[in-house]
């Protein structure tokens, strides 16, 4: 809890990270009545943008590629915001309420850390001039100049970020080869029956999928990539590659410091109402492991970043959302609700219902789905499992 403010306290709300978490969390404060400063730093030379269409539109052919801000001129003067862009986060002297950075200490009252994830690399694939990876505008402007060049791409990785990508390309009329470790797309999010449905999105489309394949050797010349070797003894041609593995919280300057970090994930770790170990230190967004689930999807950011903004000047909010994310491959509409995870414990059944919705079960009542083009069956779900939600926390 942040300690009510004085007329002569003038040190500001700072907020580290100038993407969607962080935004939020600066109107989370004007909400709720904060009146003083707000400082936002951000470690690009942008202004805050929205980060789905960077996998999605900004790939686009037919689109010109252009900055997707988050909010309008006027929206963001009302604010207030004293942004500081191209500006990195070293770490945090928690005793005295400063935030290090590579431009100077900054004093605060409060912190909101907003920083989001990192692109995940492969070492092997490092400082090859034809291999790109995605996680901000830079790259998506990147990727889009070399799916304008390319006849046959390698796009490692079959998560959300990968599967994006390798649609875009297909529609190009690329030759792409789709290559995961896992047995079938977005394994890490849904079960295996609704994962045979998404892999068929991309063979029908004329993708090369080579699920349970990993990168076992590669073949380069001039520091291009011309041929990779996958484990399944797969020789892929290529003239650009594509690495979309993933991506992890980006808290490698919080490792000195005293905020607790998530050991397996190395998010930062945070209770429903944001706060993080540290005093007046809170977090949201990817970058943030909330009661021990992980961030990762626009929604949640959305939500938890305003409840952390608000409770950084002394509001009392709780965060709860059903878990909810949505993506687009082959003109088709994926959307994913509720706990719709493999479940070890083998309580929770996967089954396909006459509609062609992919239902997560724990006996008779339904805790989750996925969908290809099926809107409002979902968006039905959704409102439903969120005012179950509701009644259990009231």
């Amino acid at each position: 809890m942040t300690e009510p403010r004085t007329s002569s306290d003038t040190r500001p709300l700072v907020i580290v990270g100038a993407s969607l978490s962080g935004v939020r969390a600066a109107e989370g404060a004007r909400a709720e009545g904060w009146t003083g400063d707000i400082v936002m730093i951000g470690d690009e030379p942008h202004l805050p943008y929205d980060r789905p269409p960077l996998s999605k539109a900004m790939l686009d052919a037919d689109k010109q590629p252009e900055l997707p801000t988050l909010r309008r001129a006027e929206s963001w003067e009302a604010l207030d915001i004293d942004l500081r862009i191209s500006t990195t986060a070293t770490g945090i002297d928690v005793a005295h309420r400063r935030l290090l950075t590579d431009a100077g200490p900054i004093e605060y009252l409060s912190l909101v850390l907003a920083t989001g994830h990192r692109a995940r690399t492969i070492g092997a694939l490092d400082g090859f001039d034809n291999v790109d990876t995605l996680r901000d505008f830079d790259d998506a402007i990147a990727v889009r100049e070399t799916l304008r060049d390319a006849t046959r791409l390698a796009v490692l990785g079959t998560g959300f970020i990968g599967s994006e990508i390798a649609s875009a390309a297909a529609a190009r009329g690329i030759d792409v080869t789709l290559i995961g470790t896992s047995s079938f797309p977005l394994a890490r999010s849904v079960g295996p029956l609704a994962g045979r449905m998404l892999a068929a999105l991309h063979e029908d489309a004329g993708l090369t999928l080579l699920p349970d394949s990993g990168l076992a050797d590669i073949s380069a010349r001039d520091n291009r990539i011309d041929s990779i070797r996958t484990s399944c003894g797969r020789d892929v041609p290529v003239d650009a590659v594509v690495v979309g593995t993933g991506s992890t919280p980006a808290t490698d300057w919080l490792a000195a410091s005293t905020v607790e970090l998530d050991p397996a994930s190395g998010a930062v770790v945070c209770d429903s109402t944001m706060a993080t170990s540290a005093p007046a230190v809170w977090a949201a967004g990817d970058v943030a492991s909330v009661d021990g689930a992980p961030g990762g999807h626009w929604t949640s950011a959305t939500a938890q970043g305003f409840v952390a903004g608000a409770n950084a000047v002394g509001a009392q909010q709780t965060y709860a959302g059903v878990p909810f994310a949505w993506s687009s491959w082959h003109g088709h509409r994926i959307q994913i609700v509720g706990a719709t995870e493999a479940d070890l414990s083998g309580t929770v059944t996967e089954t396909m219902d006459d509609g062609g919705v992919v239902l997560y079960s724990d006996g008779d009542r339904v805790v989750g789905a996925v969908a290809v083009d099926a809107p409002g069956r979902i968006a039905k779900l959704r409102r439903a499992l969120s005012a179950e939600l509701t009644a259990t926390r009231s």
